[in-house]
């Protein structure tokens, strides 16, 4: 402990003495850029958000002299390093990728790697459920952050999107910002993606309109074309009669899918949902529950069963609170494929 405080009066030493030395230099590359016009250098504010540890002499004058870009890079070929010598997923590189991101914020591969660091990695590598919502936090907010810096290119908001789809099973949240990248050049999986989420929600009427979107642009599409068949024989039935308040009468219907295949996620969802709507909150619990026991990593169905209990005022199950804390509501600005 003693060393490691040792090291970091030291590093920090050095950053301010290369401060004092170079300041000059600093300020006459600093006017040049901004007469011609390029980006800001990093405020040398911001260098108390980097590790000093890791600000080497060179880094330093690379950083103080206005060559950001060269800075990002030496640091970035260290973090390849870590991942090399199996310290990829230590604090010390994602202070490493931090800095990186500070140091050259147009740089999507660092965004996007980090990103998935606290959301995967290090998520993964902690036991504390506590924690494990806080990396959860500090990815969603690496992204848009990193989105704030290049809200022109679909790539970061299809990250977040992709995140809040496969990591946190927020869908409502994941349409929004996967609906964000499709404003710019991107892959046409993306819509599909939107629609599966809504599909997995569930929220049938949505899906269906995402992929009839997808067949429309492209009649070629056979995954689209055999979703909306499926969602057409198996589900919207049920849903319909949920919509009429016939409760009753759909979960019969979607007793019958679940007849034929016991473990069909996106049927046991729906029947949830037809509880829920039903104001049926205990069997929506248990539906919910029997979800997430069939697989582990049905945070949706945790989430659900988390709220079901809130609802009926009970102790929330220890199992169902594995969940992102800052979950946003089931009903926020989402666009629609009319939008598009």
């Amino acid at each position: 402990m003693r060393r490691s405080k040792t090291t970091k009066i030291v590093g920090w030493g050095a950053v301010i003495l290369l401060i004092l030395v170079l300041q000059p230099v600093s300020d006459s590359v600093n006017y040049d850029r901004l007469v011609l016009g390029l980006r800001s250098p990093t405020p040398l504010t911001k260098l108390v958000e980097f590790d000093p540890t890791a600000v080497t002499g060179v880094i330093a004058g690379a950083i103080l002299g206005g060559f950001r870009e060269v800075a990002a890079s030496m640091l970035w070929m260290k973090t390849h390093e870590m991942w090399d010598s199996g310290e990829g997923a230590s604090a010390r590189a994602l202070n490493l990728m931090r800095t990186v991101t500070l140091l050259d914020p147009h740089w999507l591969e660092p965004w996007k790697v980090t990103g998935w660091h606290l959301c995967y990695n290090l998520y993964v590598e902690t036991k504390d459920e506590k924690q494990k919502a806080e990396y959860l936090r500090l990815g969603v907010n690496v992204l848009k952050e990193g989105i704030s810096w290049n809200p022109n290119l679909y790539d970061l908001y299809f990250e977040l999107g992709w995140t809040y789809f496969d990591k946190i099973r927020d869908y409502p949240q994941a349409a929004k910002w996967l609906g964000a990248a499709i404003q710019f050049e991107h892959p046409e999986y993306i819509e599909r993606l939107i629609a599966h989420g809504w599909e997995r929600l569930p929220d049938m009427p949505k899906a269906l309109d995402w992929y009839d979107f997808c067949i429309k642009r492209d009649p070629s599409d056979g995954t689209a074309y055999g979703a909306t068949l499926t969602i057409r024989e198996r589900y919207l039935h049920a849903w319909r009669m949920m919509e009429q308040r016939k409760f009753d009468a759909a979960i019969d219907e979607i007793n019958q899918v679940i007849a034929i295949q016991p473990n069909n996620i996106l049927a046991i969802h729906m029947k949830a949902e037809i509880y829920e709507q039903a104001l049926r909150y205990r069997d929506a619990m248990a539906t919910w529950q029997l979800a997430a026991n069939l697989s582990k990593l049905d945070f949706h169905a945790r989430a659900r069963v988390a709220e079901m209990a809130r609802r009926l005022n009970l102790p929330v199950p220890e199992e169902a609170s594995d969940i992102f804390m800052q979950r946003q509501s089931r009903g926020p600005s989402v666009p629609t494929p009319q939008d598009f």
